[in-house]
């Protein structure tokens, strides 16, 4: 269930405990004459009443909040025991903490004396009749809380799969390379890029270099290096575009780049840059 649901669902939960317990009250003070003055209280006071402690409730739960967030966002899918320890201590203390300001509060509106007596009967009172709803409700709060971390586990790895699938995807295409077509007179010629060892800029032009022989594809250079970085392909200079899989080697003090048959290209700055980043990305 989405954390969303299961904020409403316990919403819900606990305006159904407001108003069940507001008339449950309501009905003891009508029919068994509980105040001794004959006072009578109306249900909208009660429904109030019962309101602030569940609002006390909710305060309560700042540091169950906090605590639980640490331990969660530390796991995976389980919470070792050392854990749940320490949420259940925090949520102890929570819950001990809760009936001690539903006490002070009960006196102050009720106009009672503060002292030690008075204080203990009130939390003894509240122990009774707030104490199991109240750690019923940590609970539920405590299950959700840990259901809404599995859940960003879960769409933490679903985002890693799918990048992964793309990852594998742009592997495939590099590994087989799209065709390029030439047209040489009325015939077209059709070269695979991974053939290609380096195209050179010519005028409007450029030319294609294989180990065996070279092609000219009316193109310019720009335009083929925005399309074939996908495929290793990397700008080196103005003049050059370099298929990474033939690079033997870079001297980066002569400024130029050594292919695997021993040809030569020139080396810009940028293209030096980009080179070093490339190189070193790659190195274990």
């Amino acid at each position: 269930m989405k954390f969303k649901n299961t904020t409403l669902l316990l919403i819900g939960f606990l305006a159904f405990i407001i108003l069940f317990d507001a008339f449950q009250q309501h009905y003891y003070l009508t029919h068994f004459n509980i105040l001794e003055d004959g006072r009578q209280i109306s249900i909208s006071t009660l429904i109030f009443n019962h309101f602030l402690r569940w609002l006390i409730w909710a305060f309560s739960c700042l540091p169950i909040f906090w605590f639980s967030g640490k331990v969660f966002s530390k796991t995976r899918y389980k919470v070792n025991v050392s854990g749940w320890f320490k949420i259940s201590t925090v949520t102890l203390i929570s819950w001990l903490s809760a009936m001690v300001l539903l006490s002070l509060l009960n006196m102050h509106l009720n106009g009672l004396t503060y002292s030690i007596s008075t204080f203990s009967d009130n939390y003894l009172f509240f122990i009774v009749q707030k104490g199991i709803s109240f750690f019923f409700a940590y609970n539920i709060l405590t299950l959700a809380l840990f259901n809404h971390a599995k859940n960003r586990v879960i769409e933490a790895q679903w985002v890693e799969l799918s990048a992964l699938k793309d990852t594998r995807g742009k592997r495939l295409e590099n590994e087989n390379p799209p065709m390029l077509n030439i047209k040489i007179g009325n015939r077209i010629k059709r070269v695979s890029l991974s053939d290609l060892t380096w195209i050179e800029a010519d005028d409007y032009c450029v030319q294609l270099h294989t180990k065996q022989k070279s092609y000219t594809l009316r193109k310019s250079l720009k335009s083929l290096e925005e399309d074939l970085a996908q495929y290793q392909f990397v700008r080196v200079h103005r003049r050059a575009l370099l298929n990474l899989n033939y690079l033997d080697h870079v001297d980066f003090q002569q400024s130029v780049v050594v292919l695997q048959d021993s040809s030569e290209l020139p080396l810009s700055k940028s293209g030096a840059q980009i080179l070093r980043g490339i190189l070193k990305a790659n190195s274990i």
